[in-house]
């Protein structure tokens, strides 16, 4: 399977796609002003302690507390398990390491754990999802390229990902033996093959990361964040870069030669795989990415057969009902059905990866009799599945052909992302947020001045764009001034819609 990483940045936004097979897979989207906080570490104050859900809540300095359960709470009295029943609990896009803790332990009250005022040293599990606060863990990691280092556990386990037993012992053996006192380590799927040395190396790392992060903690008010995660285009170097992915394209100059440093640094073994793209058609658009990104804010996706899938999010169910629409060359109804649920699977597992559905999922597929198209429309559904990194289980076929589905929420979807609920329609639908409008337009402005030379660029847009650009986005009007060398004039038409915007080259 050919796989492709493209990275697209600017000053307001980096985007970033998996390609596979000439198809974008995954996209993930990190915008300046709403930097994803997973991974980072704060030092927080209990606020409140709630004993009749094992939880806690905990001021870090943001607008909402996070959220703390007690399981997530280093505890001495924790008892945990041989390490041969870990599993990994978190999944995540950003880590693919088993559980930092094997999961049956003793959990103690909450209020023997933590009491109200207490200071505390958290990091976000999971970034907030619509209206839920960040989930936290007192249960810290700190992740390099081949381990994930953890200063709470006196712990050593393995990605559950890693194949042959043989490999596994050897590093495991690896782990044992450099693991510090007092600590704990977890070995990443990209250790494989790696020697002792190079673990050393990036174990040698984290501990200084480590010795820094107490340090800065002692001399820090609370609600203060102690470390920051890695910007995302560094975070998908260190995580999601492995023998599949091919080439790495990069439309920035100073991204590519961020990445270059620390690929030369941490993976030497994938700088050769860097490119950098000069071109002036934007990279997205090369690969189809911006095609793609439209059809996946859509409720209904079209099926080559004529068919079609209809895409429902609520805030913790999916809907997904599958239709033959024009689809009629079969012999019998049985036969329709079977061929549009079977193109359909693909299309669903497609969408829900370029998407990042999760949560449970309720699929409505065609109704079949046939036992034997049954049974073999789910396993091609399993197996289409597998390609998927995000953690997904499969309950069987029901009686009403609807087949149930839980997906691990890791992130905001894509839609939640790039679209808000609709004023016009009062929110039975939605359209493009002011804030992707105005990053829409400033792609198609840095296109349009690389196409073409000019002296100046004139915006023309509805006057409640105009506010926008003049008001919560100038900041990133005039970094995109400085970026291109170019002034920005701004001119408003009632005439236009709010969604559409003009560009004049002067």
């Amino acid at each position: 399977m050919s796989t492709e990483l493209l990275v697209n940045t600017s000053p307001f936004e980096t985007r970033i796609a998996r390609i596979e097979n000439g198809l974008a897979e995954e996209v993930y989207i990190e915008r300046e002003r709403e930097r994803g906080l997973k991974g980072n570490i704060y030092k927080g104050r209990v606020q409140r302690v709630l004993p009749g859900i094992q939880a806690a809540f905990v001021d870090i300095g943001l607008h909402k507390s996070g959220f703390l359960y007690a399981g997530d709470i280093a505890a001495p009295e924790a008892e945990p398990l041989d390490d041969d029943n870990s599993e990994d609990d978190s999944n995540s896009d950003e880590n693919d390491a088993e559980n930092t803790a094997p999961r049956r332990r003793i959990i103690p009250p909450i209020n023997t754990l933590v009491r109200e005022g207490q200071e505390i040293l958290v990091q976000v599990s999971k970034d907030p999802i619509a209206s839920k606060g960040p989930r936290l863990t007192s249960l810290l990691s700190l992740a390099g390229r081949y381990l994930v280092y953890l200063p709470e556990l006196e712990h050593v386990g393995i990605a559950r990902r890693m194949e042959g037993q043989e490999e596994r012992e050897r590093l495991l053996a690896i782990g044992n033996d450099i693991r510090p006192d007092n600590a704990g380590l977890i070995i990443r799927t990209v250790a494989e093959g790696h020697s002792k040395e190079e673990l050393q190396d990036d174990l040698n790392f984290l501990v200084r990361l480590w010795s820094d992060i107490e340090q800065r903690c002692k001399n820090t008010v609370t609600g203060s964040v102690i470390h920051a995660e890695l910007s995302l285009h560094l975070r998908v170097m260190r995580d999601y870069v492995d023998d599949e992915v091919q080439k790495i394209h990069i439309d920035s100059k100073e991204t590519y030669q961020s990445m270059k440093k620390f690929a030369d640094s941490f993976m030497p073994e994938v700088a050769k795989r860097l490119y950098y793209y000069p071109g002036d058609r934007p990279i997205f658009d090369v690969y189809g990415v911006e095609e793609e990104l439209d059809r996946a804010l859509k409720r209904k996706v079209p099926l080559k057969s004529g068919g079609h899938i209809v895409i429902e999010q609520t805030e913790a169910l999916i809907a997904i009902d599958v239709n033959s629409g024009s689809f009629v060359r079969s012999r019998s109804m049985e036969e329709t059905g079977f061929k549009t649920n079977l193109e359909a699977v693909h299309e669903i597992v497609h969408q829900l990866r370029l998407r990042n559905l999760g949560g449970i999922i309720v699929v409505d597929f065609i109704d079949m009799q046939e036992e034997e198209n049954k049974t073999r429309m789910l396993e091609v559904l399993e197996e289409a599945l597998t390609r998927d990194k995000t953690k997904t289980n499969v309950v069987q076929l029901s009686s009403l052909g609807l087949v149930e589905m839980t997906r691990k929420r890791t992130r905001d979807s894509l839609g939640r992302i790039l679209l808000s609920e609709c004023s016009r329609c009062e929110s039975v639908g939605h359209t493009k947020s002011s804030t992707t409008i105005c990053y829409q337009l400033f792609r198609e402005v840095v296109a349009e001045a690389r196409a073409y030379p000019c002296e100046k660029l004139m915006i023309i847009a509805h006057p409640k764009l105009i506010d926008v650009l003049l008001g919560e986005e100038s900041e990133q009007v005039t970094r995109l001034e400085e970026f291109l060398g170019k002034q920005i004039a701004l001119k408003s038409d009632m005439q236009l819609e709010p969604e559409h915007f003009e560009i004049a080259l002067l």
